[in-house]
């Protein structure tokens, strides 16, 4: 459960991310990669954090026993999503498009500045949390609002790539661009229910 301030912190991290991504799509220095990779990134440091909170504070968990086997689990999908978002998104989807191949390949080494901006926003949130402290912490081990945001991220980036390359809908050279914001809504939706149930819980135990 946040407190008001670690909530703050979230919202913040939210409010950055939205804006850098719709000044990288401004500057078309964005690919459908870009987005899905900085959401894997978002929750990989989110279960860092986890697993320090565990080493550190493990007070604040119910659980803490499964709340590791969790942590271990999570940890093991995302290097399978990795690994898959890589290989697909990165490089097999763009084969056919140089540009984007090689802007993938600047996200994938950390010389994209848009990128590198907010994935350092995700770790300041998550350093403000830690430090700032929070009420008992709930673990999802299995579904959470970050993990469902990319499962169907993955599934949304399949299935536009399919309408793309099969030309159901009208390809421009500005798709790409245009293809991103319903990531964005995406995570939106699920960053804002994530923090509000928590604030739910947390305002409950008063």
């Amino acid at each position: 459960m946040y407190t008001p301030y670690a909530r703050l912190s979230k919202y913040l991290s939210l409010a950055a991310m939205i804006l850098i991504t719709l000044v990288a799509i401004y500057n078309k220095n964005i690919t459908v990669f870009y987005i899905i990779y900085l959401f894997w990134w978002d929750e990989f440091v989110k279960t860092v954090f986890y697993r320090l909170r565990y080493h550190f504070k493990k007070n604040l968990f119910q659980n803490p026993v499964q709340v590791l086997n969790g942590i271990k689990a999570r940890l093991f999908f995302l290097f399978i999503y990795i690994v898959f978002i890589i290989v697909i998104f990165g490089l097999v989807i763009n084969w056919k498009d140089h540009d984007l191949i090689i802007m993938n390949l600047e996200v994938l080494f950390f010389k994209n500045t848009f990128f590198n901006i907010t994935l350092l926003t995700f770790l300041l949130r998550e350093i403000a949390i830690y430090q700032i402290g929070s009420d008992q912490i709930t673990f999802n081990t299995s579904l959470s609002k970050g993990v469902i945001t990319l499962h169907i991220s993955i599934v949304l980036g399949i299935l536009l790539w399919f309408l793309v390359s099969k030309k159901f809908i009208l390809f421009t050279d500005h798709a790409v661009i245009f293809s991103i914001i319903p990531f964005l809504l995406l995570k939106i939706f699920f960053e804002v229910m994530e923090i509000k149930e928590n604030t739910s819980e947390s305002s409950s135990h008063f």
